[in-house]
């Protein structure tokens, strides 16, 4: 990101100019404390802990915190206090962007979001936030009508300093002035259209995914979302359960998906569905790595070049 706007230092390029390159269910790289039936064959989703998805270029992060044994953790299970595993410690994961955002004049974007035994409005979590990140929370200090989309990325990054931001996206997040200059913003702000597919096949994948973008007007007032994942049936998620190291599922789901995405992509490019002005301006996947990465580099290059 530092590097696109040395690159293009007149143009106020925004969150809707750009695709950010997102990692779903970003805590899920070690499974632990799983219940009966959890296992990493039906929850683990990445394979990179966060220190390496940062440094392989990956900007935007879904974390599902959890109040357990007296910490806050990630989770992947079919409901809270239902079956699957934890992830890693939420305060690891803190540490790691504080660390990389020392020395990277970046903006990375953290989404927390299915709450289990901890809210938006628990202190605690709150204040795991702000003491851990501290001066690297992006604070709105003056309140603006700029939806935080269309807000030029220099504000978020200002030239010339070294260290970078990191913009808080939390589901249920009072949209009051006081949380905004905290550096607390409601996940409603991305103003993100597209959806889940929740199927286990590429082709219905595919299908549902084109039918959300050929929707999609290109029109500046909202991000448009490429979910581009996998998703276990119940077949599946059993068979990863009776077979826990089986690597299925989810892995094998993901690896398929992850290799057609370039294809997908070059496809829309060519028929022009893909032009200026309309881009998918996130890409989640799962065992995100540096595929994705180059994969919106490619689409932001042609927004913003």
């Amino acid at each position: 990101m530092s590097e696109m706007l040395g690159a293009q230092p007149d143009k106020p390029i925004a969150l809707v100019d750009i695709c950010l390159p997102a990692s779903h269910d970003a805590g899920m790289y070690l499974t632990q404390y799983c219940t009966a039936f959890g296992n990493s064959g039906n929850t683990q989703t990445q394979y990179l802990p966060m220190k390496q998805q940062l440094e392989a270029g990956l900007r935007l992060f879904d974390f599902r915190p959890t109040y357990f044994r007296d910490e806050f953790y990630t989770w992947h299970e079919t409901k809270c206090d239902g079956l699957g595993c934890h992830g890693d410690k939420l305060k690891n994961i803190l540490l790691a962007t504080r660390e990389f955002l020392d020395t990277h004049h970046e903006l990375v974007i953290l989404e927390l979001s299915h709450f289990c035994h901890t809210s938006a409005t628990d202190t605690a979590f709150l204040s795991l936030l702000t003491s851990t990140l501290g001066d690297h929370i992006y604070r709105e200090s003056i309140p603006s009508d700029i939806p935080l989309i269309k807000r030029p990325l220099r504000q978020m990054l200002p030239a010339g300093s070294k260290t970078g931001k990191v913009l808080l996206l939390i589901e249920s997040a009072s949209h009051t002035i006081d949380y905004r200059a905290k550096g607390f913003f409601n996940s409603d702000e991305e103003h993100a259209v597209g959806g889940w597919t929740n199927d286990n096949m590429y082709p219905q994948l595919c299908e549902h995914q084109l039918a959300q973008f050929s929707k999609y007007p290109g029109n500046g007032t909202n991000l448009f979302t490429l979910a581009w994942q996998i998703t276990q049936h119940d077949e599946q998620a059993l068979r990863s359960a009776l077979a826990p190291h089986a690597r299925v599922a989810i892995y094998k789901g993901s690896y398929k998906a992850n290799h057609q995405l370039p294809g997908f992509l070059d496809s829309l490019i060519r028929s022009g569905d893909i032009h200026r002005g309309k881009i998918p301006n996130i890409i989640w996947s799962d065992f995100a790595d540096t595929a994705v990465v180059h994969q919106c580099m490619k689409l932001t290059s042609i927004s913003v070049d």
